[in-house]
């Protein structure tokens, strides 16, 4: 193929070469033949020049008179531009330039040595002037001056016909030369076309198919590779090209894969999902996203003697949740722990330690692992392993896995956050029940019982009244009444801080108490007929207490039904009115005061209010497995830990209603 071009090419230059001596030739043939002609010009000028001289002399010479002598100072003034302009268009030539300047020479012998002095000569009437000698020496100068131009004419017309012959063969020769290298050219390309058909559009044509290919996206496109130089070369370079596509692709399809993954255990977090939950998501994006045959998140004990698993990926038997590790030298976590930085381990780092642990890691086939730590607020908390039993992982994997831990470390503070939030919260319930109980216990005990002594007392006294002080037994009777009707004022205000039925019936008949003392209709229904720890049980009561109240006050309900259930250790409470709807609890101290005391326990409170469509409250308490009921002498109860419950779900709204209190 080289050969071939090689060939071609000087065929092809020959022909073009010849074409362009010939174009050469012509175009200097062309030029020198408008030189001539313009010197031709110009020497017919100066010879006009000449003629006017001598016309204009001869007048003068003939009359006197001045004015004939305009012509010869005309042609005297243009002779140095036209002599300067015939000696410029021949100076290229200087056999010509010759020729100008022996007709220059003469010219100006004329002018000088017989035209200047015969004027003068007629100006002093110097018979000279008119002598037949003077005429016939002008006329002798006049007839060489012609005879210098027209030899310089024809000389000129003779070059030019020769240059011209000259151009015209030049150009005949190559055109025969270059339609001999047409010619062949023509049939080597045939020749060359079939030959470049074969070695080079053909696998050009398969390379522009195998790049649709790649540009549709199928990035395992590839080129069978020939012997063919360049060809060759140019399928080696796609090759390489597809297979650094195919590599890039498979970053951002990772990237991308990554990126999701982040999202979707960010989002978990954002939603408050519990620790453990969240532990048990990241392990599964991970496992899947690093292709680890385990993926594991551990908590480093607070005395840091050994890490405890808290997250694995689904159906991992070998590494339950709950599992405590003992701190070995071969283990990554170890050199977690002591440098609080990311640390690996491959076959080779446990081929001859030895240990119970070591052995373990033998056993269960792994080939290589990453730990990455777990910082929460400035301390190392745990750390975030990656296995798996084939080939090690990718030398990004710590950096990649970073991206994880910090996610399961805001998880972690968090829920360390939220449990503080209830715990606290649930403390400052307790006591104000306990204030609520110690305060109610102190009103009975104390003052109500005098009171009822005091009542009884005076009641005795009024009955034998003697006959001095019949007058005053309507006052005693008087006294006494409202004496009962303070100590009936002051149970009922002694209930309501912390009911006695509570404490000693359970929610049910607190409930039901709560029905009969309603200035509406109350339909109660309590499943099961069971006692509840006591934070729930008071919970559930002022929230019926409070709905019932805001139902008559704010509601204008005719009727009211209370019912609660227990599903799946959850209390759930309904309180429903047939009244106006549209309450806005934003706007009510007491609906926020019960709320306050559902999240304080975990628990949720929901409530819909339409215009027109009445209000219906849900609560739903989560209840510790087979708690027993709390005592009733008014002992704060531990709260329960954080439910896995949102704090609030606040339902459809309309218009608010008249505040409620």
């Amino acid at each position: 193929m080289v050969v071939a071009s090689g060939l071609l090419a000087i065929l092809v230059g020959t022909a073009f070469a010849a074409l362009l001596v010939a174009i050469t030739n012509f175009r200097a043939a062309t030029d020198h033949r408008r030189d001539t002609r313009e010197e031709l010009v110009a020497a017919e000028a100066l010879e006009k020049l000449v003629i006017d001289l001598e016309t204009g002399l001869r007048g003068f010479v003939i009359t006197r008179e001045e004015r004939f002598l305009e012509p010869w100072t005309a042609a005297r003034a243009a002779l140095p531009e036209a002599v300067g302009t015939l000696e410029r268009l021949a100076s290229d030539n200087s056999l010509e330039l010759a020729r100008v300047r022996r007709i220059v020479q003469a010219v100006t012998a004329y002018v000088q040595q017989y035209a200047v002095p015969l004027v003068a000569a007629v100006r002093r009437n110097d018979a000279f002037a008119h002598s037949v000698e003077a005429t016939d020496a002008g006329r002798r100068r006049i007839d060489a001056l012609r005879g210098s131009f027209d030899r310089f004419s024809q000389a000129g017309r003779a070059d030019l016909d020769a240059r011209e012959t000259a151009a015209d063969e030049a150009a005949s020769r190559a055109t025969v030369a270059a339609g001999l290298g047409v010619a062949g050219s023509i049939i080597l390309i045939f020749a060359f076309t079939g030959y470049l058909a074969r070695v080079i559009v053909r696998p050009l044509r398969r390379a522009a198919l195998m790049a649709e290919r790649l540009a549709r996206g199928d990035l395992d496109a590839r080129l069978a590779e020939t012997d063919v130089a360049e060809i060759g070369a140019l399928e080696q370079s796609f090759n390489v090209m597809a297979s650094s596509l195919q590599k890039s692709g498979d970053e951002v399809a990772l990237l991308l894969a990554e990126q999701a993954a982040l999202r979707r255990v960010a989002t978990l977090v954002a939603q408050g999902v519990p620790a453990d939950d969240i532990f048990a998501a990241v392990t599964e994006e991970v496992g899947r996203l690093f292709s680890a045959d385990q993926a594991a998140v551990g908590r480093f004990e607070p005395d840091r003697s050994a890490i405890v698993v808290v997250g694995v990926g689904q159906d991992l038997e070998e590494l339950p949740v709950g599992m405590r590790w003992e701190f070995d030298d071969s283990l990554a976590s170890t050199a977690v722990l002591r440098t609080g930085r990311a640390a690996r381990r491959d076959a080779a780092d446990w081929e001859d330690a030895s240990g119970a642990v070591a052995e373990r890691v033998r056993r269960m086939g792994i080939r290589s692992t990453v730990a990455c730590p777990i910082v929460v607020e400035g301390h190392l908390w745990g750390v975030m392993v990656v296995s798996t039993k084939r080939e090690p992982l990718s030398p990004d994997t710590e950096e990649r896995l970073a991206n994880f831990t910090e996610l399961i470390a805001t998880a972690v503070a968090n829920a360390e956050s939220r449990a503080q939030l209830t715990a606290s919260r649930a403390r400052i319930v307790a006591a104000s029940d306990h204030a609520r109980h110690r305060i109610e216990r102190d009103l009975h005990d104390g003052a109500q019982q005098r009171l009822v002594t005091l009542g009884l007392r005076l009641r005795g006294a009024a009955l034998p009244a003697p006959s001095e002080l019949a007058g005053q037994g309507g006052e005693w009777s008087w006294v006494v009444e409202e004496l009962m009707s303070v100590i009936d004022d002051l149970r009922e205000i002694s209930s309501g801080i912390h009911p006695a039925v509570l404490a000693e019936g359970g929610l049910g008949p607190a409930l039901r108490t709560l029905a009969r003392r309603s200035a509406v209709p109350v339909e109660v229904d309590v499943q099961p007929e069971m006692r509840f720890p006591e934070p729930i049980e008071l919970a559930a009561y002022y929230v019926a207490s409070e709905a019932l109240t805001n139902a008559v006050k704010h509601g204008q309900a005719s009727a009211v039904s209370v019912s609660t259930e227990k599903r799946d250790d959850i209390l759930h409470l309904w309180v429903r009115d047939d009244g106006i709807g549209g309450a806005d609890p934003s706007r009510g101290s007491g609906i926020v005061g019960v709320k306050d005391r559902v999240e304080a326990l975990g628990g949720r409170i929901s409530l819909v209010s339409k215009p027109g469509e009445g209000t219906t409250l849900h609560v739903q308490l989560p209840v510790d497995p087979g708690a027993a009921p709390a005592p009733s002498n008014g002992a704060p109860t531990a709260p329960r830990a954080a439910s896995t419950l949102p704090n609030v779900d606040q339902g459809e709204q309309g218009r608010p209603r008249n505040p409620q209190p």
